[in-house]
């Protein structure tokens, strides 16, 4: 994000303030749209690290009741044997919220990966 904002052209902001706007119009209506693909591709990652966390879980938690889905998914793993019948099913289902976080937001995450590649 700071890449992104450091990146964002000084002219624009300039030319907004001669146009008389102030320091929450310019970053609320110019900057923030133009950050939308940052943003989006920002929730993906933060989300998918809060998604995935497995340390903090598995230390807080007590009952298998209280379990996220990473520790649950470790718990299904047996020292002897494993059903991956019942892991992969997990898998599948972990999987859901992300593919449909990225479903919502793939317009600006695509939009974001191909500003930069077409000069005009």
């Amino acid at each position: 994000m700071r890449q992104a904002m450091s990146s964002f052209p000084a002219s624009i902001t300039e030319a907004a303030r001669i146009d008389g706007a102030g320091e929450l119009r310019i970053f609320g209506t110019i900057v923030l749209p133009a950050m939308k693909p940052t943003l989006a591709a920002l929730a993906i990652f933060m989300f998918l690290g809060r998604w995935n966390d497995f340390v903090y879980p598995l230390v807080i938690t007590r009952t298998p009741e209280q379990y996220t889905i990473p520790v649950a998914l470790a718990s299904l793993q047996g020292v002897g044997t494993t059903d991956y019948g019942q892991l992969l099913s997990g898998t599948a289902i972990a999987v859901l919220p992300v593919l449909v976080l990225f479903v919502f937001l793939q317009k600006q995450f695509v939009s974001g990966m191909v500003a930069g590649s077409v000069k005009e």
